[in-house]
């Protein structure tokens, strides 16, 4: 039974997407590793929105690194309907007040020189710094490096009607703690701030469901398992308190009550 579990785990891990409605391009044989925390990232803002009862449809994203999690969290999102306005890379950046349509930000996941934006219309990275943050979007999802997200760059989101943070990068504010620190108390007691920890988990997940006894190996049911586990821990924080600030600290809370 151990030989079958770590066989379901070598198989899953670097299995080849096969079905559309997960890969953007099943030609180029992006594999479950490349793509299933970004989806977790864009599924914890789809449930988020739908279980605090609100419409995602039309909404507007920062995204914050073009790595394999901030790209297929892109994608992901552009798939339900969200308006990709701006993506801050390592060395630059790009900018569409009025959002990268599906096929753009498909192209711009598939075009990248390695794991780094590479597109036409880019600008240099203090340009794209010192406007993205202004740019207008309801949604910010940091997945670049850890401890990068600076105060006011939250209270310029804020500002221009930031409504919800998904952690894509483990730790992404700037505090010098592990958890909790100024930066994220202050987001987490202003907006909606899906914490790391749920946000990110979906490589986690996968490891845990393929570590199941016989489990189904379709992109479906091993999406489907993060998918499910992401939106679970959600409706627990929600059915502690409906308000959508206060989600991290309730998140911690819940999960420390967990381990003791």
């Amino acid at each position: 039974q151990k030989i079958q579990k770590l066989g379901q785990l070598r198989t899953g891990v670097g299995k080849v997407i096969e079905d559309a409605v997960f890969t953007p391009a099943p030609i180029l044989k992006f594999r479950v590793a490349d793509m299933i925390t970004g989806y977790g990232v864009g599924e914890s803002i789809r449930h988020y929105y739908n279980i605090w009862g609100k419409k995602i449809d039309g909404k507007r994203a920062v995204i914050q690194g073009w790595g394999n999690v901030g790209a297929a969290a892109g994608f992901y999102l552009a798939q339900m309907g969200v308006r990709v306005v701006a993506i801050i890379d390592r060395d630059n950046g790009v900018m569409k007040p009025e959002g990268f349509s599906l096929d753009e930000i498909t192209h711009m996941l598939i075009s990248r020189n390695g794991m780094l934006l590479n597109c036409p219309n880019m600008v240099p990275y203090d340009e794209i710094m010192d406007k993205a943050w202004d740019i207008g979007a309801e949604i910010f999802v940091p997945c670049a490096a850890s401890r990068i997200v600076e105060k006011q760059h939250v209270e310029r989101l804020m500002a221009k009607g930031l409504e919800v943070i998904a952690a894509g990068a483990n730790v992404p504010f700037n505090d010098p703690g592990i958890f909790m620190g100024p930066t994220s108390e202050f987001a987490d007691m202003n907006v909606a701030c899906i914490p790391d920890f749920i946000a990110n988990c979906g490589m986690a997940r996968v490891f845990a469901y393929l570590m199941g006894d016989s489990v189904e190996m379709t992109d479906h049911a091993i999406f489907q398992d993060a998918s499910l586990t992401i939106r679970r821990a959600l409706e627990t924080i929600h059915g502690s308190s409906s308000s959508s600030t206060g989600i991290t600290a309730r998140a911690y809370e819940i999960a420390l009550k967990q381990l003791i």
